[in-house]
Order: structure tokens, then sequence, then C-alpha cells
């Protein structure tokens, strides 16, 4: 602002009111060092002073912002495609990676018969065992256990294996284990807590009776030394024997007890194993232990054929079994009696051999370890207090992989570009939402509005860029806390968390300039937001999946190479660098863990690295800048040059001789002092259909200050299309306007500032009230902050919106939308007012009062251009009108001289006192006026057109009064042809573009239209021709259309 700023608001500042050429408007000039004691007088609509400079540019801004806020707040849709829809898709993703296994080092795996539990369920796991140990072959005095114990140990509480040990081996209270019976399933887990380790319990299912805990007394088992003494020492160090409970359980098939007895089982009909009759060979003892198995004793058969005949029966129920008791004959018994036992040990004379079924995992050790916990067992000393406290527990530990294997495994499992692919898809809705404002803003013509009334674009957009990335932190944010609420290290480890935030920042920053341009070329925001939506998805997934797919083949070369050339070049898509950005850097922390397990710390890498995050990031960062710079080219039409020519000043041959001396009068300067110039104007429309239109037809014409210009002609005439030229809203093919002395082509910012425009449809936002608009339109007219509400207030009494002043412009009348649209070409206190059909849609009393209005606004010196089809509406507030036709002005000057050059002669009106004298009226008027036309006769009503060029005004009235009493006539009128007459007259001239293609003239010299032309003009057709039909001549030019 020059010199400073108002004391109120911004300091120690005398304003400078400095209004040009309006000696109406003029407001004394305050003096440099000190400020007026009183505030200057203020005209309507405007402030004290205009802002300037940059506090103009923060006074818009300002605007802008406010604006967009209480649109969003309206606005439920938004916040649903915004925020609902991202927080959705992240969490789907972040399901789908915790569904995911975890890739890695397989977890040890306990071995124990146990872990058959769920395959053999309900019949249970069987477990056969044989004692082979013969009298004849016994070795005596061994320091080894004998098989028997061995076989004793398989009936302890720890049963089989070592699932099922006891706390501690002296238990004085075992014995109460013992007397339970059956207790409720609760209690039975209490029980089992209070005597097993923990993993005992891991091996039941709840509700198991607590008699299967209890072990009933060994089957008796043929033996020579069957050592009594053994049995009182295995339950309790300390109690007596307990009282044993056996459990039914279901037998398996049974063979003979002797071994020469022969056993009749034939194959079956399936061909897949033994059938044997129904109790053949008695039933084997049974025991269900403590953790579950079912012990068969099969002590005295034939170990080969009952496994052989069962096999069938018992496929999914039987992983293993034991014998022990087995001799080598080929060693003397006598053998090593004198020599220590050590010694003897070498000749391994006694065996024992595990039985396993290799359709199971890991059956082999975990049988094994069965049989070494039972050799453990037997040969414990007494002193170490009760067996079943001791055990063997066989872990089974995984190799480590490699970090290649990890690698191929990772990316072979693809949960990072399901993750990434989620995430892309939720941040796709949220930058295309964004357009969806700005295209409405478009079509409807808001946007435009705001520029007429003087907005930079500049700030226009940086507003925007600002506001959507202030909202585009809202769904930022809440993918973030949902990556937090689900803690996966990949993305909020303390390493990863920055990379994580910088991507989603910059993609932001990034992704929605890019998004903007699409806002030129769109009309209906839901079309724009669904194909900006397809774009996104498709160019963020086909990109991140191809990369992905490619970089499982990085041992073939070619594709290696063709996978880095797709890596660079999709750096152009912030959607690529987002999701491929996630993927690198959840890899690149797999790596990691897998480095910081084998302690090479060193070979980490962190996230910011150039090839992980970095490249993307710097990508994004520049692709903001340059998204936001080909917006503000697209809105200068920077990168789509208008096509331009250069038009003849010598005089149309066929213009009426009013627009011919206007034309004059433009043409030398005359006119240079009018608050509008508008010199040779012209405008040609590109149509597929119907080539090259011309619209505007080198249109000349100059308003003077205090000057109300009528504009008329039908629809298609070109009268919107002039007044969107002046305001900017169009490119003009040729011509120049002056505003204010300013250019439209080359001052077109200080033109806007300087003019008020009402456009023919509302240019209103419908989640805005009126007071919210007004409040918009002052700031970006640059209206002290301190004035503001007051010329809010006044605009609002002005045009009789008080009561509708805080109400969403959306639940307005047409009427009251015409007023508002009004009321905001007048803030500012413009000196050229744009009308543009000001009074459609309203009720006869809104019509007058905006009449009055204009009227008022022509009394301060201001001038208004309007056009309009109501005739009465010209008649009542234009001082001059031109009526256009094909583009071009037909007829130029005040209603009276267009009534008189233009007008039909006189209307004639009789009304006579009875309908039989009708015909006498009709006979006397073809007598005395025989080029008189009958236009209407109604009754006793009858009107005739006479033509002024062969009788006097005198002579009509002096026929009339001869014959009034003799014909009977009542009362007569005569007057002047209407304003409508003309009108009408001239819009039969106004042909239709259809038919101006169908009887197009041939080609003219180009000179006609052009003074020199040129050697290559531009144009927008590949045929280069435009047409101009009946007078008009046809150009040829060419022109590239970038944007």
């Amino acid at each position: 602002m020059r010199g400073g700023l108002h004391a109120d608001f911004y300091g120690d500042y005398c304003p400078l009111f400095d209004r040009g050429q309006e000696p109406d408007s003029a407001i004394p000039r305050g003096d440099a060092d000190t400020c007026p004691s009183q505030e200057p007088e203020v005209l309507e609509g405007q402030g004290s002073f205009k802002l300037e400079g940059w506090w103009l540019k923060l006074s818009q801004f300002h605007g802008l912002i406010v604006k967009r806020f209480h649109c969003a707040k309206r606005n439920t849709k938004g916040l649903f495609s915004q925020i609902l829809l991202p927080a959705f898709f992240v969490c789907v993703a972040m399901t789908v990676a915790l569904s995911v296994p975890e890739i890695g080092d397989l977890p040890p795996l306990i071995l124990s018969p146990s872990q058959y539990h769920n395959y053999t369920q309900p019949r249970g796991n069987f477990i056969p065992y044989t004692n082979e140990d013969r009298s004849q072959y016994r070795i005596r005095l061994s320091p080894d256990a004998s098989p028997q114990k061995i076989i004793n140990t398989l009936r302890l509480p720890s049963g089989v294996g070592a699932t099922c040990v006891l706390k501690t081996p002296f238990n004085s209270t075992l014995d109460q284990l013992a007397q339970t019976l059956n207790p409720s399933a609760n209690n039975s887990k209490t029980l089992a807590a209070r005597y097993f380790d923990s993993m005992c319990l891991d091996s039941f299912t709840q509700g198991v009776p607590f008699s299967n805990f209890v072990p009933p007394p060994p089957s008796p088992a043929p033996s020579d030394d069957p050592d009594p003494g053994f049995e009182d020492g295995l339950w309790n160090y300390t109690a007596a024997h307990p009282t044993a409970v056996r459990e039914p359980v279901t037998s398996p098939p049974t063979l003979p007890l002797s071994l020469h007895e022969p056993v009749r089982c034939t194959c079956s009909m399936q061909g897949t194993g033994f059938s044997c009759p129904s109790g053949v060979g008695g039933r084997p003892p049974l025991m269900k232990v403590v953790t579950g198995d079912i012990l068969v004793d099969i002590t005295g058969r034939n170990v080969s054929e009952y496994l052989l005949f069962t096999s069938d029966r018992l496929r999914l129920h039987r992983y293993g079994g034991l014998t022990v008791g087995n001799i080598q004959k080929s060693i003397p018994a006598s053998f090593g009696r004198n020599i220590p036992p050590m010694v003897r040990k070498i000749a391994v004379r006694r065996s024992a051999q595990v039985l396993y079924n290799n359709k199971g995992y890991h059956s082999m050790p975990t049988y094994l370890n069965v049989l070494n916990n039972a050799i453990l067992r037997a040969n414990l000393a007494a002193s170490k207090g009760n067996p079943a406290a001791y055990g063997f527990t066989l872990t089974n530990h995984p190799m480590n992989r490699t970090s290649a294997s990890l690698s191929l495994d990772y990316l072979l499992q693809g949960t990072d570009v399901v993750i990434a692919i989620f995430i892309i898809v939720a941040m796709s809705f949220v930058p295309a939402s964004f357009v969806v404002f700005l295209v409405a803003e478009k079509s409807t013509k808001a946007k435009h509005l705001q520029f007429v009334s003087g907005c930079d674009p500049v700030i226009y957009w940086l507003a925007n860029y600002i506001w959507d990335m202030l909202n585009y932190l809202v769904p930022a944010t809440c993918c973030v806390i949902i990556l937090f609420v689900f803690d996966l290290p990949a993305y909020t480890s303390p390493t990863n968390f920055p990379a994580v935030l910088s991507l989603f920042l910059l993609y932001g920053w990034s992704i929605t300039p890019i998004m903007y341009p699409a806002s030129f070329w769109f009309e209906v925001p839901s079309t724009a937001y669904v194909f900006l939506i397809v774009i996104n998805l498709f160019i963020g997934i086909t990109a991140t999946v191809a990369t992905f797919l490619l970089q499982l083949f990085e041992h073939d070369k070619d594709l290696k190479r063709i996978n880095g050339y797709l890596k660079s070049c999709f750096l152009i898509f912030p959607n690529y660098n987002l999701g491929h950005g996630l993927m690198e850097m959840a890899y690149n922390e797999y790596i990691n863990e897998y480095y910081a397990k084998i302690g090479q710390f060193d070979k980490m890498k962190s996230p910011f690295e150039w090839d992980i995050v970095t490249r993307g990031l710097v990508a994004m960062t520049i692709e903001g800048f340059v998204g936001f710079l080909i917006t503000i080219l697209c809105q200068y039409n920077f990168l789509r040059k208008p096509p331009r020519m250069p038009v003849s000043c010598q005089p149309i041959d066929d213009d009426d001789v009013d627009v011919a001396c206007e034309r004059r009068r433009v043409l030398r300067g005359d006119a240079d002092n009018d608050k509008l110039k508008i010199d040779n104007l012209t405008k040609v429309y590109k149509s597929r259909k119907m080539g090259h239109i011309l619209a505007v037809d080198r249109l000349c014409l100059g308003v003077r200050p205090g000057e109300c210009f009528g504009l008329l002609g039908v629809n298609g005439a070109g009268k919107t299309t002039s007044f969107k030229m002046l305001t900017g809203d169009e490119s003009t093919t040729g011509g120049e306007a002056f505003i204010n002395g300013n250019s439209i082509l080359k001052d077109l910012l200080c033109v806007q500032q300087s003019i008020g425009y009402c456009p023919q449809f509302d240019a209103l936002f419908d989640d805005l009230t009126a007071r919210e608009h007004l409040e918009l339109y002052t700031r970006l007219r640059g209206i002290p902050w301190k004035d503001q509400e007051r010329v809010v207030q006044w605009a609002l009494e002005k045009l009789e919106l008080s009561k509708y002043a805080d109400k969403p412009a959306g639940t307005y009348s047409g009427g009251n939308k015409r007023k508002l649209s009004t009321a905001i070409a007048l803030i500012g206190y413009p000196s050229l007012i744009f009308l543009d059909e000001p009074t459609t849609g309203m009720d006869p009393k809104a019509r007058r009062f905006l009449w009055n209005l204009i009227l008022d606004i022509i009394k301060t010196g201001r001038s208004v251009v309007l056009t309009s089809h109501s005739m009465e509406e010209c008649e009542a507030l234009c001082t001059r009108l031109g009526i256009m036709v094909n583009g071009r002005f037909k007829c130029l000057g005040s209603i009276q001289h267009l009534k008189n050059r233009f007008g039909d002669g006189y209307m004639i009106t009789v009304r006579t006192k009875s309908s039989s004298s009708v015909k006498e009226v009709l006979r006397f008027f073809n007598r005395n006026f025989p080029e008189a036309v009958l236009k209407e006769r109604h009754h006793t009503k009858i009107q005739y057109q006479l033509k002024s060029e062969r009788i006097s005004l005198a002579q009509v009235f002096s026929k009339m009064e001869q014959v009034v009493e003799v014909l009977g006539i009542e009362d007569y009128s005569v007057s002047q042809t209407t304003l409508d007459n003309v009108f009408v007259n001239f819009a039969k001239k106004q042909s239709d573009n259809l038919d101006q293609q169908e009887a197009r003239p041939a080609p003219t010299e180009l000179s006609a239209l052009i003074s020199e032309a040129p050697a290559e003009l531009e144009s927008d057709d590949d045929e280069g021709l435009i047409s101009f039909e009946e007078e008009r001549v046809q150009l040829a030019f060419n022109t590239d259309t970038l944007c």
C-alpha cells in the first residue's frame, strides 16, 4: 500500500485517496505528514480508502480462506470422501498386514507325542509297547535297569515323554491326587496346575475327567523278575501306592496271545489294508496315561503282524511304539563278568527299539525321546525322589535362514505391496475431492466473478493450495494415527516414522497442485471427481505393481535394467512415490531386522537412503512447485495462446450511419476519455459441427461517464460474449477494449479492480449466506477491515436483503439471488458496472426497485452497461442503446432517435360505441388510408399501423376528427411505433448458425477485414478456415492449442 496503513489497524498512516479522473467520486487527499482529525466522506459501497499492494493481497487471501472454511463446514459429503474413506482403506491395509504370518526363522518346536493330540481325537493316540525280555537271555547283576522297570515308568504320573513332569520329586501330598475321582472340569485344571508343570496343561482340553491323570495298576506282564518293590517307589517317595481307577477305553483290533496261534486276516476289498474277524486274538491290555496317550501292551504277540494287520484302522491314531528286552544272542552272557561295568557296556547285548510312523512329522525323534525318558526314570536312584519329576525335553531348532532366502520369501509374500496399494487407494480420494469445489466454482462462474472483483489469480490459487494442504492434514493425520494403533514396526519405529511423515506430507504437497489443471477442462464436478480418482488409482497401482513384479526377476539383467528405467520414469507420479516409498521402507526394515539379529549392524540402512525414500521425496518436492507453476500458467493462458488477428480500421460499407459515426469517433480517439472504449472487438468461436462462427464482428463503442448503455439483441446476437470479453472471461480474437484507460489485454487486473459485474446466471455459492458473500467481495475489493461491516450492512439494506442475510444463498428465490448478485456488483463503488439481464426472474415490485437503484447509480456519475430482453426496462433506464444482430450493431442511439429512424409510422387505435359501426370504420380506413395495415380487431376495438412516409400526423388527426361523430367512434388514439416494434424488425435479420452454415457464401479477399495479412495466423482448426456469413468474409489462420 502506498503511504502506509490506517492508524486503527495498520499503525500511524494517513491514507491516500486517489480516484483518478472521477470528479464526482474524488475524495480529498490527506496531508502526507498529518492525519485529518475527522474521517473523510465515504461514498456508498466503498471504504474510507482502498487497500493496495501487499495489504490488498493479504485481504484477498484472508477472504478466500474464510470462504473455503464456510463452504467446508457445511459440506458433509466432503467429510466422507476426505476422512472416512481414507481411514477405512488404511484400516483394511493394516488388517491385511496383521493377518499375514511373519516371515523369519521358524520357532523352535518341542517334540512330544502330545503334538499329535489334535489329530487323534476323539479316539486317542495309541502307543503299542512290548517286553521281549526272556529269562534264558537275562544278564545277571547288570548295572542297567531291567526291561520291566523301563515298562513300569510308562505308568508313572508323568506318562510318556516329558510333557507332564511333576513340579517337585518330593511331594508328600501326591496321595490326594490318587484319591480324587472325576471332579469338575475347573477343579481338574486347578489340581493339575498344582502338581504338574505348566506345559502339561497345554496338552489337554477343558472338561477331561481327572481320572485320566491317575494311572491304573500296571497290567501283569510275563517276567521272571517282577521286582515288586520297584512299584512302591514310583508313585510317591514317601507315600503308599495309590488306589487306581481304570477308565474304559475303546480298544483297537486285537490279535491272538499266542505267537503260534494262526491269524486269519485277509486283504480288504479296497486293497488298502487287512480285514480281521471281530474279536480275534482277544483284547490287549490298555491304559490311558496322564498325557492322554493310550498304552497298548502287545507283549507276547507278533509285533510285525500286529502292526501290519491294524495299520488300516489306526492309520491316524498311531505314530510310534516301543520294544524293550531285546537280546543280542551273538554276545555270551558271561562276557565281562569280572571287569568294570563301564567296560562291559562296550558290548551291547541288550537293546530296545523305537517303532515310528513316517507319515507323522518328527515321529522318529519324538518316540526315541519317549524311550530315553523311560530309560532315565528307570535308572534313577531312589534318593532322587519320584522319577516322574525328571525327563528329557526334546526341542527341534530349525536352521536359520539366509538373507537371500528371506528376501525372496518377503517379496513373494507381497504384504508390503498390498499395504501400499490400499494406502494409494485411500489417498486417491483426497486430492480428487479438492478439485470438486474448484470445478463447481468455475462452472457457476463464481470463480470468474471473484477475478472481476479484483482477485489476483496467484493469490486465488495460493489460498486454495494452502487451504487444501490444511484440509489434507486431517486425513493424513488419521492415517498416521491408524498406523500407530496397529503398531507395525515398518512404519512406526523411531527410524521409520519420520520417513512415513515425510512421504505423507510431500505426497499432499505434490499431488494437490497437479490436480488443479483438471479444473480448467471439466464443467461437471462429479465427472471431474470420478475421472481423477480413476486416474490416481490407475497410475498409482499400475506403476507400483509393475515395479514390484519386475523386482522378482532381478536375476534377469534385461528385466532389471528395464525396472530401473521404469522406476526413474514413474518418479513424476506422486502416487507411485508414496506407494513405492512405503514398500521400500518396509523391505528395508525387514532386512535391517535380519542384520541386527546376526550382528552385522554396519550393513543396516537408514530409510532416508537415496534409493529407498529420499529420491521419491526430492521428486515430490519438485513436483509440488512444478504443478503450482503449471496451474498459474494455465490460468494466464500461457500454454494456450488465443488466436489473434489484426483488424482493419477501414469503414464497413453496410454499417448504419449512426454505427459508422460511432466507429469513426472511436477510431479517431474522441472516445479515449470514456469509461468504456471498444475498438474493433472481434470474437471467433470454433465448432466441430459448424466450423468457425463469428460471434462478435468488429464492435466499436464508447460509453461516457454517467451513461446507461443498453445492449439489445436476441439470443446468439453476441451480447453475453461481448460481456465475457470485456470482463476477462473470454479471450478476444481481434480488436481491443479500454476501461478507465486500462487495456483488457495488458492491464486486465487493473480493469477488473474498477468494474462491477452482475452475470446473466447467478454466480453464487449455495453454502454461503448473503452476509458471507458480501464479506468475501469487500475483502477482494480491498475495503479496509474497519469499514467492511459497514459496507456489508449498506449493501444488505440497499438491496433489501437484511432479513435473509444469514441464510444460505441456496435457499433464496430467483429474485433474491439477482438482488444479491447486484449487491456484489456494487461493492467497492466501481466506476463501470456490467449488468447482464439483471431483472431476470424478478417480480414487478423487485424489478421496479432495481430500476430505481440503477438510476441512482447513474446520478452518481458512474456508467452502466446492461443487456435485457425487456423493452420497457431499456426505455426506463437507458440513455442510449444499440441493437446487435449477428455480432454487429445494426442501430445505435437514444430511444427516441431509434423510434424516429426505424419506427414503422403510427399506431391508430379506434374504439366504437357499438359493434355495428366496426364495418363502417373499416371502409373508412380503406378509402382514406389505403396503405394502413390492420393489426388487431376485437369486438369494438380496431388497431391499424400507418406508414409515416406519405402522410403527416396533422392529416391523420384532421381526417379522424371529421368522422368521429358520423362513424360512432367513442375514442381513438394515435401513438408512435414502440421500441418493441423496432427490436422485432431488427431481430428478424438474426440468422441461425445452422442456416449460416448451409448458405455459406464464397470466400472474399482477406483484406476486407485485415489490414495486413500475416504469413501465418493462429487457428485451432486444421483446415484453418473461419467463415464470415452474409456480409462477412472468410479468414484463414492457424493456431495450436496446448492447454
